[in-house]
């Protein structure tokens, strides 16, 4: 069984694709939530309507031993990953793997202070969904996902021998699921590419394919070579031309779509800027790296959140 917490986009859209192929999942929404509904809206890729009688509470289920051994699926923003954790932290054994997926880095190094025997595993997903109203998602873009165990001191072993039992519902419900040794890469690519994307795209209203015009362009190269510089510090083994590349290419097969910043500071919610530009901005100051163009995204952002 998975249980998801989170009923943002990504939540949902993993929601519907475990609902899909008959997976048990439950689904756990944040205590303020007033209407539970009981019933997902799922719009596919091919544009196909679907409707999923589901499990839906604001605690995680803990009566049943399948309920007990669950695996639990964290899908909320990144500023929101602790406290969503530690709200269910007394339905949470030490034993049940808990999975990160979220835009950003830096959650996993909190969680695992007040989780430090439950193993983590950090998730980054390519794959977009928009969430058009409550428990109403629409599966608007794909791409692969990666997963891979948080800290080497974690007990890889037990996880690589077990892997299946975590992994294996989600590569049946959704295409290009990978595990990886190199998660920290992964999540440090989709941190540069967020990065690169999600401020611009918020500041100017813009869809992410807008960032092609020769203004942006200008800002995004010297943006990613900052980045690179940061990781480059960190041990990241990236090559510039190749990340450089790679945001271009993100930029065209996700045109059409509103970044996730972009819609936070459109409907006036928290962004998650301080895990992703705030974070590379903290690691180049730890290695005295200057970071002109990312603070001043940052900065551009956090006027825009406190309007």
């Amino acid at each position: 069984m998975i249980q998801i917490i989170g009923a943002g986009a990504i939540g949902c859209l993993w929601l519907a694709k475990l609902h899909q192929s008959g997976y048990p999942c439950h689904l756990v929404s944040r205590p303020s939530t007033k209407c539970l509904q009981q019933q997902l809206y799922f719009t596919d890729l091919q544009g196909q309507q679907h409707q999923f009688a589901i499990s839906h509470s604001q605690q995680l289920l803990t009566a049943k031993v399948d309920e007990q051994q669950s695996t639990i699926l964290v899908c909320v923003k990144a500023p929101q990953v602790l406290s969503a954790l530690l709200n269910q932290q007394q339905y949470i054994s030490p034993h049940q793997v808990i999975i990160l997926m979220h835009n950003g880095y830096g959650c996993a190094e909190e969680v695992k202070q007040h989780f430090p025997e439950n193993s983590i595993i950090c998730a980054t997903t390519a794959n977009a969904s928009l969430l058009n109203s409550p428990l109403n998602v629409t599966h608007t873009g794909i791409g692969p996902s990666y997963f891979g165990v948080f800290q080497s001191t974690d007990k890889l072993t037990i996880i690589d021998n077990n892997l299946k039992q975590y992994l294996e519902p989600l590569q049946n419900v959704m295409a290009d699921v990978y595990w990886t040794e190199k998660i920290l890469e992964k999540c440090w690519l989709k941190l540069i590419i967020n990065a690169a994307i999600n401020p611009l795209t918020a500041i100017h209203q813009i869809t992410n394919g807008q960032l092609q015009a020769s203004q942006y362009e200008a800002l995004i190269q010297p943006l990613v070579l900052e980045a690179f510089g940061i990781a480059e510090a960190e041990r990241i083994d990236f090559e510039l031309t190749e990340l450089q590349q790679t945001v271009s290419n993100v930029i065209t097969a996700t045109a059409g779509n509103y970044s996730s910043m972009n819609r936070d500071i459109f409907y006036g919610r928290e962004t998650e800027i301080e895990y992703i530009n705030g974070y590379l901005i903290k690691k180049a100051q730890q290695h005295n790296i200057a970071t002109p163009i990312l603070s001043d995204l940052y900065q551009q952002i956090k006027v825009l959140e406190n309007r």
